[in-house]
């Protein structure tokens, strides 16, 4: 049952739901209901009872105009009774066999008493010389209470017979606005990314929104590969062009110096191209990566191993104040890499590179011939390569050191005085 209802549709789950609590409000009004009509009709009955009897008892003449008629006893009970006694309980007169019994502590209420394996209601009216008893037979009493609650509890049931398809109809036409989100999805087209723009209830606006949300994330995410590959394959074509190139040369010399000279640099080609891919993998694992931040990280260690690994001395590295790094070592270590590589491939074989790290920030620089305030803007760009620029490369080193400063909610700062720098921060 837990199963086919976790199964089942919302419609029907809300239907059910909806149907099952109002029959449950329903049953326990109606109970509600017809108690307080029973117990009101019978106090109305019972002020009726003493209107018979006030009346009655007014219209009573002397005791020397009452005289006792003996009836036979009828085939059913009466509507109503009565009967009078003097002070000492005598009965004066009745109205038939049933003679309602005298009451030696009569009070200003109904109460209910036996009278022939019947329950009669009985009302007193006393004075000082006579008490009068008025009663009704409880069967006639109770088919009248029976009748008027059964109508009401008829009434009742049709209401609610009524009210239930009712509240069927307007659940599914309340929730048509989700079917009409689902016709309009299921029309798309795969490669359809635009937003819904649909009148929707403040109910499901939520969801349309995050559904155009994520169809932007989508759309952003797919031209990011689209760039991502034409770039990919335009960045390849050029170095496998050459490498081609240059076997097809050492293929059709005939000089070993001319071929040797060729397959160097083929080789330098095949270099450039796996470096170019090793980033391009990098660069894709970086955009999908997700990181804990809450890891410790010393920045001063890693410092001194890009340094070690880049063949720089150890010097080239100072350290005031430094704090404690939170994020993964690996991917920090690899920007350190990234930013000491560009150094030394652009700044010149004689410049100074410099590691100084104070606190939460560390601050790589150079004093090489830096670059022009527009290229410091581009800077980070994927395959973005300066005009003019000898060095080999793909363009694509920055970006992986944007992606990975991304990732360890960093800030990157570029500047061009008196050579390069390129300071990241990390927020606390």
């Amino acid at each position: 049952m837990k199963s086919w209802l976790q199964s089942a549709s919302l419609a029907t789950r809300l239907t059910l739901l909806v149907l099952l609590l109002t029959s449950l409000t329903w049953a326990v009004f109606s109970a509600v209901l017809l108690y307080e009509t029973h117990d009101e009709v019978s106090e109305l009955l019972d002020k009726q009872l003493y209107v018979y009897t006030d009346l009655l008892w007014q219209s009573l003449g002397d005791d020397d105009d009452i005289h006792f008629v003996s009836h036979d006893k009828p085939d059913h009970l009466p509507r109503v009774a009565f009967s009078l006694y003097n002070r000492q309980g005598k009965l004066l007169v009745s109205s038939s066999e049933y003679v309602l019994p005298f009451q030696n502590t009569p009070k200003r209420k109904t109460r209910t008493i036996i009278l022939d394996d019947k329950h009669w209601e009985i009302a007193i009216r006393q004075s000082q010389d006579r008490q009068l008893v008025v009663g009704e037979p409880h069967e006639k009493r109770d088919k009248l209470i029976d009748e008027i609650v059964s109508y009401t509890g008829m009434t009742a049931l049709f209401a609610l017979a009524v009210l239930l398809p009712l509240l069927f109809f307007a659940i599914r036409h309340g929730l048509m606005p989700l079917k009409v989100v689902d016709a309009e999805l299921a029309r798309r087209a795969p490669d359809n990314l635009q937003p819904l723009d649909l009148p929707v209830p403040a109910e499901i606006a939520p969801l349309r929104d995050r559904l155009n949300t994520l169809f932007a994330q989508v759309s952003s995410t797919l031209d990011k590969e689209r760039r991502f590959t034409a770039d990919a394959a335009h960045e390849l074509r050029t170095p496998l062009a050459g490498l081609r190139v240059q076997i097809e040369l050492a293929q059709g010399s005939p000089r070993p110096e001319t071929r040797k000279k060729a397959l160097k640099q083929a080789l330098l080609g095949v270099d450039r191209g796996t470096h170019l891919v090793a980033q391009l993998l990098e660069l894709a694992r970086l955009d999908y990566a997700s990181i804990k931040t809450e890891l410790s990280i010393d920045m001063v260690q890693l410092a001194k191993q890009a340094l070690l690994d880049a063949g720089l001395a150890q010097t080239c590295l100072q350290a005031e104040n430094a704090s404690t790094w939170h994020g993964h070592a690996g991917l920090l270590a690899l920007l350190l890499r990234n930013v000491l590589d560009n150094a030394k491939r652009y700044a010149g074989e004689n410049a100074e590179i410099t590691i100084s790290i104070k606190q939460n920030s560390i601050c790589i620089s150079d004093n090489g011939p830096g670059v022009s305030p527009d290229v410091i803007a581009r800077l980070g760009e994927r395959f973005f390569r300066p005009v003019g620029q000898s060095q080999t490369g793909a363009g694509l080193g920055l970006s992986i050191v944007h992606r990975i400063a991304e990732l360890h909610q960093a800030s990157v700062i570029m500047s061009s005085e008196n050579g390069f720098q390129i300071t990241i921060s990390q927020e606390k």
